[in-house]
């Protein structure tokens, strides 16, 4: 299937791929939430935002582009290597691009099973391109809801966009054959129990009639420091320059200077912090510590005063800023299916959160915001969030009705803590970036406003007279 970038949002609302069996794989497309936060602008012909505020036009194409991917095409653009993940503890699927020195079948055969001195207990290095992660009970929900959660809740760190997708029973079988020998003792385990599932049809794992497997695709990015040892505890955590921004108890203006740009790195990372607390706590993730990436992202102010920041920036990007580009660390969760541990009484990162006096006022406004409509502060709405993420998202109800307690339970405990003054809504990574720069916005504008002609008698073409 070639992908087409110019597909409605949402419309149609799966990509479809036939398979050797006959059986049809699905995957979900992007769809329009059915409510839009006040301080979100949205596009004129799509609900995508332009800003990394809500759902982007660049999380569109990454979710068409997952959606696109073929199993079983031998060769051409949409044409992968699927084989096991044999490392680590959790069962799942590696999507490669497969390299061009290699075919798709030689590639399967020779580098989808163990091998003797190559996999490892914590790694398991294969020629290609690993582009995504397709997984499957019991941890894909928690990952599917993470990224739209993070997205709803104002672009909550950097979550690879994940979505919804199923796999032949026997493609699945084919790879699971590979995986009963690993580099991890609890991955064959994991292993093991997932093959006994899909074998029984068990409904957690297998669609009804028995044909699919369901779960989620996600998107692997790469280049990030994975898990540096500077944040495997919560002391570690506690020993960075920018947690002392979020731990004291006086205004972030007076720890930071924020009339310096070398501010910046410190805002975004306790941004970064305490957004992603906050997603952890609503989900109940339960092994965030060592499991934080930090990647080097490239950020910079527009001539319309937006802040934008991805991976590289091309040229018209670089045209278009009128601030340096600044390289600066950031957060990234790319591994979110540990949570929705709903039993547990702690999760790893809660001493962080009640370490914390300051957080930005997006995920404040946001949380009161999806929290009164998951209570029908407007008439249905209630029922129409639900409906979206069972229906869309493919989460349990179960599962949303836990994710929704804890979502209005940490709204209210955070308007709390706001009223008591506990709490201050003054991390504004954006807005200090935009401050720093108001001189060249202002500039670029008057230049943009002058340079834009006026209408004259001369170039105005007259509209066309009406046919009889």
């Amino acid at each position: 299937m070639k992908l087409d970038e110019s597909l409605p949002l949402g419309n149609p609302p799966v990509l479809e791929h036939s398979t050797p069996t006959g059986a049809t794989e699905v995957a979900q497309r992007l769809i329009p939430f059915p409510f839009t936060p006040p301080d979100v602008k949205l596009k004129e012909k799509e609900a995508l935002s332009s800003s990394n505020d809500w759902f982007t036009k660049h999380d569109k194409n990454k979710i068409d582009e997952l959606g696109s991917l073929d199993f079983y095409a031998s060769s051409g653009s949409q044409s992968v290597g699927v084989v096991p993940k044999l490392h680590n503890t959790s069962a799942g699927v590696e999507i490669y691009q497969v390299p061009s020195t290699l075919s798709k079948e030689t590639f399967e055969k020779t580098e989808g099973p163990y091998r003797p001195g190559v996999t490892k207990k914590f790694s398991n290095k294969r020629d290609g391109e690993k582009i995504a992660k397709f997984k499957t009970y019991p941890i894909a929900q928690s990952g599917l809801a993470c990224f739209y959660m993070s997205r709803l809740l104002g672009h909550l760190v950097e979550v690879p966009p994940a979505t919804y997708r199923t796999m032949d029973v026997q493609e699945f079988e084919k790879v699971g054959n590979q995986a009963r020998t690993t580099g991890h003792p609890e991955c064959t385990a994991a292993w093991a129990n997932l093959r006994a599932m899909v074998q029984s049809a068990n409904s957690k794992v297998v669609l009804p009639g028995g044909n699919l497997v369901y779960g989620s695709l996600a998107q692997n990015p790469r280049g990030e420091e994975s898990s540096p040892e500077d944040y495997w505890t919560v002391d570690a955590i506690r020993g960075h320059s920018f947690y002392r921004v979020l731990s004291s108890r006086s205004p972030v203006a007076n720890t930071l200077n924020l009339d310096d740009a070398k501010s910046l790195q410190d805002l975004a990372l306790a941004q970064d912090m305490t957004r992603g607390v906050i997603l952890d706590s609503i989900f109940r993730q339960a092994d965030r510590l060592g499991n934080i990436s930090i990647d080097e992202l490239q950020h910079y102010v527009t001539t319309e005063g937006e802040v934008k920041w991805d991976d590289k920036v091309s040229d018209k990007d670089k045209a278009d800023a009128v601030s340096p580009i600044q390289s600066l660390k950031r957060i990234i969760y790319k591994d979110n299916d540990d949570g929705m541990n709903w039993g547990r009484n702690s999760i790893s990162v809660s001493p962080i959160l009640a370490d914390t006096h300051h957080i930005d006022q997006t995920v404040y406004n946001r949380l009161q915001w999806l929290a009164g409509l998951m209570q029908d502060s407007e008439a249905g709405s209630a029922a129409k969030i639900k409906d979206y993420f069972v229906n869309v998202v493919h989460i349990s109800g179960e599962n949303y009705d836990q994710m929704r307690s804890n979502l209005i339970n940490e709204a209210a405990s955070l308007k709390s803590r706001l009223d008591s003054k506990d709490i201050q809504l003054d991390v504004d990574f954006e807005g200090t970036m935009k401050k720093l720069y108001a001189k060249e916005i202002e500039a670029a504008q008057a230049k943009n406003a002058n340079t834009t002609p006026s209408p004259s008698p001369n170039n105005v073409t007259s509209a066309p007279s009406p046919q009889n």
